[in-house]
């Protein structure tokens, strides 16, 4: 099993890529076997119900989000069975530049946020990133005079990886209809003009 604790280290060091290690995690079997291992101790972890294997398997390895999982599972994986490595803080920081520079009232996935706001142009600076994320949330979430106060956390809808345009927002007062108050909140799709009412209470 040295080559594949070699391959993990690889992959948690950045020493390989994410296409890659996905590439293993389907066609090694021995890979599998390490990852599945019934002898390790999951309680107390988000593993404790699943294999690490299992969980690897889902991640998508196209967006930061599925990335960042899949590092930090491979580093647990390893700091269980006593292996040390030194942890690649890139995907970590990709994770981190999203989250900082997404306006507070949208929550999108974050497929979606690669695919459709992050720069394809790799030679930007940051202040050139930040300033072309920031055009393109203006450009696709749109808002007739302002954006959603969300009581929860944000639920913008998007549809067919457009987002809908929000209309506004009215109070839900607490009576025969509700049984506690909250907003709701009125987007309508630009191409069938059908509206859709997210709800949210206190």
């Amino acid at each position: 099993m040295a080559d594949e604790i070699q391959i993990l280290k690889n992959f948690a060091e950045g020493k390989i890529s994410d296409k890659d290690f996905e590439q293993q995690l389907y066609t090694n079997k021995d890979l599998e076997k390490q990852l599945s291992d019934p002898a390790i101790d999951w309680q107390g972890t988000y593993l404790q119900n699943t294999t690490a294997y299992f969980f690897l398997i889902e991640q998508d390895y196209k967006n930061a989000e599925g990335k960042l999982n899949a590092h930090g599972t491979v580093q647990l994986f390893l700091s269980k069975i006593g292996v040390e490595i030194t942890a690649f803080p890139q995907k970590s920081d990709e994770y981190e530049f999203i989250l900082r520079n997404s306006p507070k009232y949208i929550d999108a996935d974050a497929g979606f946020i690669e695919q459709h706001i992050l720069p394809k142009d790799k030679t930007l600076s940051t202040s050139e990133q930040k300033q072309y994320i920031k055009q393109r949330y203006t450009e696709l979430f749109k808002y007739q005079t302002k954006p959603p106060q969300w009581i929860q956390n944000p639920d913008w809808p998007i549809k067919n990886n457009q987002p809908l345009f929000f209309l506004g927002q009215i109070e839900i007062k607490k009576g025969d209809f509700f049984h506690d108050e909250g907003s709701m909140y009125f987007f309508i799709d630009a191409e069938t003009e059908i509206i859709e009412i997210v709800k949210q209470f206190y």
